[in-house]
């Protein structure tokens, strides 16, 4: 383990920072712990790239923090064998693209950290995956802040990922935003545990605390919510293999503001998105299927009705629909 000191400046303890990094040998044979001290390393316009076998251990989530405002493609980057613990990593923004933490590499190895970050003219990521297999993340917080372009929590593309124990924020602070998504699936797989979620806009296009487009999402034992745009749903469903169990998805606010949203061609016979023991709450509508569209619900408690496009199906069994202060059972085609 090496400790990294704090400097004068927090600029020169960024390049303190820096300099220990390209220090290390680049070959990964050994690990490198480098120790942060409680305080502020500020690496200017640059991003932190970090080398196979480097962990960055902080003092504390919040307590040790690695600012940047690159516009490139984190402010921290990842690699195969590296790792971030027990600190914050955040993008003040200001250029093309934030992003506070970027991983393309297997086996980049993240927990009980904190990511922000702020105003992207394009695009605010507050973690951003791409290309990589069998990532895990734990205990991680994620914000995403801006008045404009795409603003996201966690971005996970082309990518299989477990996250658990986690919570998400994205915040569209004007109508310039063009998406505001808290956690988005595309590509392999997702496994979203013990996950709250919580995606809003002032007067934006769209809003989803999460968009499902990979070819299996699993939703358990978590909290998503969603609000303040011209179309806003809790959970946004491109593909049929998404799963929710044991999960509270609410739409906030009034007008579209849906539980549910689904959006996918019509799948092969006999395959639906899964809904059970879950609580399902919009404005006027939990549910709302697009044109060959399918889900099953079971054992579901839904606060709104279920809207079906021609060429929609869904199936409810034992589910129930809350209206005022009655619940009542539906029928197997959730009427």
């Amino acid at each position: 383990m090496r400790i990294i000191p704090l400097q004068a400046t927090a600029l020169e303890s960024g390049a303190a920072l820096m300099a220990a990094v390209d220090a290390v040998p680049s070959d990964g044979s050994q690990t490198w712990v480098l120790k942060l001290g409680a305080g502020t390393y500020d690496l200017g316009t640059a991003g932190l790239v970090l080398k196979r076998g480097v962990f960055l251990e902080g003092s504390g989530v919040g307590v040790s923090r690695i600012t940047s405002s690159t516009a490139g493609d984190g402010s921290v980057v990842g690699a195969s064998g590296a790792g971030l613990r027990l600190l914050s990593v955040i993008n003040t923004g200001g250029g093309t693209r934030s992003v506070a933490i970027f991983n393309s590499d297997d086996g980049f190895a993240v927990s009980e950290v904190r990511a922000e970050a702020f105003a992207g003219q394009s695009l605010t990521f507050g973690v951003h995956y791409q290309s990589a297999n069998s990532i895990t993340l734990s205990r991680v917080e994620s914000q995403a802040t801006s008045d404009r372009g795409r603003v996201m929590g966690f971005a996970f593309d082309q990518v299989g990922i477990t996250l658990e124990d986690s919570k998400a924020v994205a915040q569209g602070t004007a109508s310039a935003v063009e998406s505001v998504i808290g956690v988005g699936v595309a590509g392999k797989f997702g496994f979203l545990r013990r996950v709250f979620v919580n995606a809003s806009a002032s007067n934006g296009a769209r809003s989803f605390g999460v968009e499902a487009a990979a070819q299996s999402v699993d939703i358990v034992d978590s909290q998503v919510f969603s609000g303040g745009a011209g179309l806003s749903a809790a959970l946004h469903a491109e593909t049929p293999g998404v799963s929710v169990r044991s999960s509270r998805l609410k739409g906030t606010g009034t007008g579209g503001a849906l539980g549910i949203y689904a959006d996918f061609p019509a799948p092969p016979p006999g395959v639906r998105m899964g809904i059970d023991q879950s609580s399902i709450e919009g404005y006027e509508t939990s549910v709302y299927l697009k044109a060959g569209s399918t889900a099953r619900l079971g054992h579901a408690t839904l606060y709104g009705g279920v809207f079906m496009e021609q060429g929609a199906s869904a199936l409810c069994l034992f589910t129930f629909k809350t209206v005022q202060q009655d619940t009542l059972p539906v029928d197997s085609n959730c009427l």
